[in-house]
């Protein structure tokens, strides 16, 4: 098994105009895609976004691909958006070379601030060379990363849950005895505590899974 960290790019084409919303909008700092569920026609997602939900709402309630949706904060400038919306033709393909593959996504989809999409797949040598080959000619992709079985913990955070770890390291809160609280991590990453608090807990996961898992 072999662990491939990889970004999708459409530069000449509009995933879906949600994907565009978390991609571009300048209310929108940093996204993630937590859970999805495929419907065929529609699919249903999870979103972990920091920024103005209301604008996010705002704007969902005007575009006509959204079905419904619903948005619960988890501080003050972040929030859990579950979305439902029609898959376009382009996302349709992007899912099916998923589907269709023995490919397995094991973490969550980051935006990244460049228009990308990046995340981390696991599967045999010929599953993943399908899973890159099948991929809409509208999409580039770009490999990040290849490991085994374990791959480096460095390479399973996001640019986001990264910088609230070296925060954390420089603040003292991963200090024996800790030196620093949520809140002194927070007040670096220019972010609620809560915030700052998801981040750690995010990367804590994907260290210690990447460290032990068999």
């Amino acid at each position: 098994m072999r662990r491939v960290r990889l970004t999708f790019y459409a530069p000449e084409a509009e995933v879906h105009p949600v994907h565009t919303m978390l991609a571009e909008r300048d209310y929108v700092e940093a996204a993630e895609m937590v859970h999805w569920n495929d419907a065929g026609e529609t699919m249903t997602h999870a979103f972990y976004v920091e920024g103005d939900a209301e604008e996010f709402a705002a704007e969902l309630d005007g575009t006509p691909a959204v079905r419904a949706h619903d948005l619960t904060s988890v501080g003050t400038d972040s929030f859990y958006a579950h979305v439902r919306a029609e898959t376009t033709p382009l996302q349709r393909r992007m899912f099916d070379a998923y589907h269709e593959g023995g490919a397995v996504v094991t973490s969550t989809l980051e935006h990244t601030d460049d228009g990308g999409v990046t995340f981390e797949v696991v599967g045999t040598a010929e599953t993943l060379q399908q899973f890159y080959d099948g991929a809409p000619d509208e999409i580039d992709v770009v490999i990040d990363s290849v490991g085994g079985p374990t791959a480096d913990p460095d390479a399973m955070l996001s640019e986001r849950q990264r910088e609230a770890v070296e925060a954390a390291l420089a603040a003292g809160y991963y200090d024996v005895p800790r030196t620093a609280t949520h809140e002194e991590v927070a007040e670096r990453l220019d972010c609620a505590p809560s915030t700052a608090s998801e981040h750690l807990r995010k990367a804590e996961s994907a260290v210690l899974h990447a460290l032990f898992e068999e």
